[in-house]
C-alpha cells in the first residue's frame, strides 16, 4: 500500500514494514512510525499521512497524522472484515455487511447512508466513498463534485469497485468496466478494446 510519501508492506507472518518520508515540511507526521505491539495483521491500507492495519481479531489500528480524527477508529469497533483510507477519512466493512468511516467529513464522505447494508467491498476516494453490495448494486456518497455520486441508474452486476479522486470504477462480471465523474483529462473515456478485464483501480 501507498500513501503520499510514504509506503508499507504486510509480511507473511503478520508484520508490517514501512519506508519513505517520516516528515514533511513543518508536520511530523509520523506514518512510518509503525506501532511496536501490531501484529497478527491481514490488510493494510495507506491514506495521504496516515495508515490503517486490520487485524486477525477484527480490529483496526490507526497511525499518523490525525488532523481530521483519521486515526481515531471508533471505539468498539469489531468483526472488521476490509478497510479502505481516502485521502484524510476511512472505511470499514463489518462482516454483518454494514460500513463504519471516520474522519475528514467535509464533503459527507463518512455520512454512511442510512440503512446501508448486505456490502461486500469498499473503496475510499479523495472526498467520496463507495460500497458494492451482494446484488451487484453500488452505492457512493460524499462529494457532489464531478459526479462522483451519480452512479449510472442501469449499472448492474457489479463485481469490484474503485474511487479516485476525480472518476469512480466498476468492474462488472462480464469483464467490461463502467466509469463516471468528469473527464477533464479523459479518466472516464474507457477505452473500446477494454474487454476481460479482472481488476481495477483508479487514481488521481
Amino acid at each position: 500500500a501507498a500513501g503520499t510519501f510514504h509506503s508499507l508492506a504486510l509480511t507473511a507472518n503478520g508484520a508490517v514494514t514501512m519506508w519513505g518520508e517520516s516528515s514533511w515540511s513543518s508536520h511530523n507526521l509520523e506514518q512510518c512510525a509503525v506501532p511496536e505491539d501490531l501484529s497478527n495483521v491481514v490488510a493494510i491500507a495507506a491514506g495521504y499521512d496516515f495508515n490503517l492495519a486490520l487485524c486477525a481479531n477484527g480490529t483496526v489500528t490507526a497511525w499518523g497524522t490525525n488532523s481530521y480524527g483519521q486515526c481515531n477508529v471508533p471505539g468498539g469497533l469489531t468483526d472488521v472484515v476490509a478497510i479502505a483510507t481516502g485521502v484524510r477519512h476511512s472505511l470499514a466493512l463489518l462482516s454483518d455487511g454494514t460500513v463504519a468511516a471516520w474522519g475528514n467529513n467535509g464533503s459527507g464522505q463518512c455520512n454512511v447512508p442510512a440503512g446501508l447494508s448486505n456490502v461486500v467491498a469498499i473503496s475510499a476516494g479523495y472526498n467520496n466513498s463507495m460500497a458494492l453490495k451482494s446484488d451487484g448494486a453500488v452505492v457512493a456518497w460524499g462529494s457532489l463534485d464531478s459526479g462522483l455520486c451519480d452512479v449510472p441508474e442501469d449499472l448492474t452486476d457489479v463485481v469490484a469497485i474503485s474511487a479516485g479522486w476525480r472518476v469512480a470504477l466498476a468492474l462488472k462480471s462480464d469483464g467490461t468496466v463502467v466509469a463516471w465523474g468528469t473527464s477533464a483529462a479523459g479518466q472516464d473515456d474507457l477505452p473500446e478494446e477494454l474487454t476481460e478485464a479482472v481488476a481495477i483501480a483508479a487514481g488521481t
